[in-house]
Parts: C-alpha cells; sequence; structure tokens
C-alpha cells in the first residue's frame, strides 16, 4: 500500500528537479562580478612619485548589463579633483562566423571630487541587444582633472566576462 505513495513522491521530486534545472538553463545568464584593487591595495594615478588618485571596484553582469560599482578618491584633498572612467566592449560573432571584440566604446566618467573622501560610481552599459555577444569587457581607471596638462591617470586594466 505505502509503495504507490512512495513512487508518486519520489517522481514529484524528480519532476520538481528537472524543473528547476530547465528554469536554471532558460533563465538569463546569471550575474558574474570580480573585485578589482581594494581600500588598502586601491588603483593609483601617480604623477612626479605622487599618488594623485585612487580607486577600487567591483565589476559585473547583470540583467543585460556590463556594470562597473566603483570607489575613488583625491588622496590630496583639496587638491585638483578626481575622476573614474569606465569603458566597455564586446567581442562579437559576425554573420560571417568570424569572431573579434569591437572595439572600446560607450565611455563612462564619474563626477569630479576633491574632499578626501571615498565617493561611490556605478557605471553601466546594456549589452542585451547585441544578440552575438560571447563576451564583455570592462576597462575602469582613475584620473586626477588637471587643467594645464594631461590628467594623471592610472594604468588602465580590464575585466573580461563570458555573457
Amino acid at each position: 500500500m505505502f509503495a504507490p505513495r512512495l513512487i508518486r513522491q519520489h517522481s514529484s521530486v524528480v519532476l520538481a528537479t528537472i524543473g528547476a534545472a530547465v528554469f536554471v538553463a532558460t533563465s538569463p545568464a546569471m550575474a558574474a562580478s570580480e573585485n578589482w584593487n581594494s581600500r588598502s591595495d586601491p588603483l593609483v594615478a601617480w604623477e612626479d612619485g605622487d599618488r594623485q588618485a585612487l580607486a577600487y571596484g567591483t565589476a559585473y553582469t547583470k540583467e543585460g548589463s556590463l556594470k562597473n560599482h566603483t570607489y575613488y578618491r583625491d588622496p590630496r584633498a583639496g587638491g585638483d579633483a578626481v575622476y573614474t572612467e569606465t569603458d566597455y566592449n564586446l567581442y562579437v560573432q559576425e554573420s560571417s562566423g568570424d569572431s573579434h571584440w569591437r572595439g572600446r566604446c560607450c565611455k563612462d566618467q564619474s563626477a569630479r571630487d576633491d574632499s578626501g573622501d571615498w565617493v561611490d560610481q556605478y557605471d553601466a552599459w546594456y549589452y542585451a541587444n547585441h544578440s552575438t555577444a560571447e563576451k564583455g569587457r570592462v576597462y575602469y581607471k582613475v584620473c586626477e582633472d588637471q587643467d594645464w596638462s594631461p590628467d594623471a591617470c592610472s594604468p588602465n586594466p580590464w575585466v573580461t566576462f563570458n555573457l
């Protein structure tokens, strides 16, 4: 008498597990993230041996967008203001079957700040309308905004995500 009920319960568990697996497999790509630098080891814009600007953050994918959440600050409060800059790039497959990086696009810059406090900034670029995108990149840097000379900027590293 208990065997039919046990089989029905087991079948329900199997069907629920299969249903959950199908849902996960057909849902939009799950978010991926990568922290870059840290408050104790920030990305630095140098000039003449002095730290001009500091930053750290997290690059990630979410809801069809490449995103960058950055914290930045001026280590010499009251001087020239500092800012962050984020660029994006997609690795796409063309109709010919060839795949390539399209080239950087869609530059985001934060507000300028010289307070000496850590300031947070969110940047995002919607990539999901590029149906052949296979990978995405988030490039980031921090700079000091200088009026009379080129801005002092950090290196411009990047994070790559499978989309």
